[in-house]
């Protein structure tokens, strides 16, 4: 599936349409729309998100006016896509007041925008303010007011490994950044003792680091580093006190890096938690939403992926939507091989049936709408299969509390390893024979039989708060 097309659903508005006031809209295809934009290293047009507030009016967002300004300035070089969310500002906010919001903010817009219903703010996970441009996953709003005449854009970031190469990093051993391991995960993490919620943020970070590293054998030299925020030396010196006991090593406080690199990594507010690859990229910038969803860090290092580990809140979307479950037992080695033979499955389903990643499929109104049915043929039989709602894939750690509960509700045995699919909105499950080997060739036709309804179904009880 193109990424356009995954970004923004199949079709787009065009902003300044005639009858725009009374919500006709003309309906252009994504990929029509955007055709000239191109993905980063590409010679071509830049595609630029605008996160914007239905009930601001164009005097209080100063942000739009100077947009706009930029977008006809280099235009056809950038195209702009507007998605209208919604500011709780004390007025009404009926779904009527919303629409009528919606059409006052985009018309006479010279760009596009995501249709009011396909709005869907889960998609985007927004972790800076609003309203604010978004390019090729960087927040740009602090580049674009400071160079209006867009001289310098699509602002792209320097390289993290440039910025930070040649930068001694302090901690119990002070390290040269380029020093570090090169299979290390790092984990910026942006704070200062000013700020009451980093206060608050701290020691979580530090027992979910913990976790990871003790979990998982190539988390193991995850290392976190502190970018201070703080006006004084001395409150610097608490900021990277309060995360001590993860062995932090910090950006030196008179070291010009540190005010940089809030805008290299696109972070507009703090505690921020950005975490990045050895190579620089950016695996996630929103770890702080992350890491509160998933505080021991099951799914660390929070990347897109076609296959999770099991945990709370997957419960509650497996309440909605079928999910295959691999039960293991909590060792590394078995975490792995779990990831081995899932993946390939999974990802030919995500592709089959153009979904972007678990719990998001952009045809629908919503990542939890559950009235969305699929076509799914598989690459090796090209037989097409029955319509089937959004799976989603899994691996159930025995010892956890997700992985025992939903034993414990659908009356699974401790048998590891142990793979499953269950369906609680048909409710039913089917569960792979005892004895049979687990493979990637094997999980393959255990997905098919279920996705075709040919499987060895078994009656599943009702969906309830148990889990």
């Amino acid at each position: 599936m193109d990424w356009r097309e995954k970004l923004f659903g199949r079709y787009l508005i065009k902003c300044d349409s005639p009858c725009t006031q009374s919500g006709k809209y003309e309906s252009i295809p994504t990929l029509e729309a955007l055709g000239d934009c191109v993905e980063e290293g590409e010679a071509g047009a830049v595609c630029g998100i605008y996160f914007s507030f239905a009930n601001i009016s164009d005097t209080s967002d100063d942000f739009g006016v100077r947009l706009e300004e930029l977008y006809r300035r280099i235009s056809p070089g950038l195209k702009v896509v507007e998605v209208v969310l919604w500011a709780h500002v004390g007025t009404p906010e009926g779904p009527v007041e919303r629409e009528a919001g919606f059409r006052r903010t985009l018309t006479g817009k010279p760009w596009f925008a995501v249709p009011f219903h396909d709005v869907d703010t889960k998609k985007y996970s927004i972790a800076v303010g609003v309203p604010t441009l978004v390019i090729r996953g960087r927040a740009v709003r602090d580049a674009l007011l400071s160079d209006p005449q867009g001289e310098r854009f699509p602002w792209p970031a320097p390289p993290l490994n440039e910025v930070l190469r040649g930068v001694q990093l302090q901690g119990d051993e002070n390290k040269l950044y380029e020093d570090l391991p090169a299979d290390a995960i790092r984990v910026f993490y942006f704070a200062a003792h000013w700020c009451p919620p980093c206060r608050s943020f701290a020691p979580g970070l530090c027992t979910t680091l913990a976790a990871v590293r003790k979990r998982r054998a190539k988390y193991a030299n995850t290392q976190l580093i502190v970018v201070s925020s703080d006006r004084s030396e001395q409150s610097f010196k608490r900021t990277a006190a309060s995360v001590a006991a993860a062995g932090p090593l910090t950006v030196p406080w008179n070291c010009e890096v540190r005010t940089s690199l809030p805008s290299t990594l696109g972070v507009a507010g703090i505690p921020a938690l950005v975490i990045t690859d050895g190579d620089g990229k950016v695996l996630t910038s929103n770890g702080r939403h992350h890491l509160a969803a998933d505080p021991i860090g099951l799914n660390f290092p929070w990347g897109q992926r076609p296959v999770s580990v099991l945990t709370e809140q997957a419960l509650l979307k497996m309440a909605r939507h079928p999910a295959l479950v691999l039960f293991i037992d909590d060792e590394d080695a078995e975490i792995e091989f779990a990831e081995s033979v899932l993946t390939p499955s999974a990802e030919s389903y995500y592709e089959e049936c153009s979904i972007q990643y678990p719990g998001f499929c952009p045809y629908q109104n919503s990542s939890d709408d559950e009235t969305m049915d699929f076509d799914y043929t598989t690459k090796s039989s090209k037989i097409k299969k029955k319509s089937f709602k959004h799976v989603m894939f899994f691996i159930g750690i025995d010892g956890t509390d997700s992985a025992d509960m939903i034993r414990e509700h659908i009356g699974l045995d401790d048998a590891v390893p142990l793979l499953t699919a269950i369906d609680f909105h048909r409710q039913r499950m089917v569960t792979m024979k005892n004895g049979e080997e687990i493979t990637t060739d094997s999980v393959q036709n255990f997905v098919d039989s279920f996705l075709s309804g040919n499987a060895d179904f078994k009656p599943l009880k009702p969906y309830s708060d148990k889990c």
